[in-house]
């Protein structure tokens, strides 16, 4: 028997509050493949999953600061605590990347910020590359 459009709002709200799709869909008694089913012949559920899965990485947020609390408070260990908030934020980095994901880049940063100098090394000598003066730019190619 296909999931009704109740049952799949029913799914999203689990995930949304930071519960597993596998969680959400025991309680349903469903399984994976009648959901993606479902979910293949509508253009709103597929979006509601999506947003389903962006509420998900706010809830790894909210257990983030729980967790800090609680180590703060004494009822968590700091390296048990550094374990939970490490796992919250590698699942909140993978549910929305584009907010929670550590930016690390060497071609610059969203503000276009980027390297002036770049050291690169072969073997054991390292070779650095010669700044462009803009005012007289032929200096850079008499070497």
């Amino acid at each position: 028997m296909p999931l009704s459009k109740e049952d799949y709002l029913s799914i999203f709200d689990e995930i949304s509050e930071g519960r597993s799709l596998r969680s959400a869909l025991a309680k349903k008694g469903c399984g994976f493949s009648m959901f993606y089913d479902g979910l293949k012949n509508s253009k709103e559920l597929t979006e509601q999953y999506a947003h389903a899965r962006s509420c998900m990485a706010e809830s790894s947020f909210e257990a983030i600061l729980s967790a800090v609390n609680r180590v703060e408070s004494g009822q968590l260990g700091y390296n048990e605590g550094r374990i939970i908030i490490d796992t919250y934020k590698w699942i909140a980095a993978r549910m929305k990347p584009t907010v929670y994901a550590e930016k690390t880049s060497l071609l610059g940063d969203a503000n276009g910020n980027t390297p002036t100098e770049i050291t690169v090394r072969w073997a054991s000598k390292p070779v650095e590359l010669k700044h462009v003066n803009e005012e007289n730019p032929q200096e850079f190619l008499k070497g």
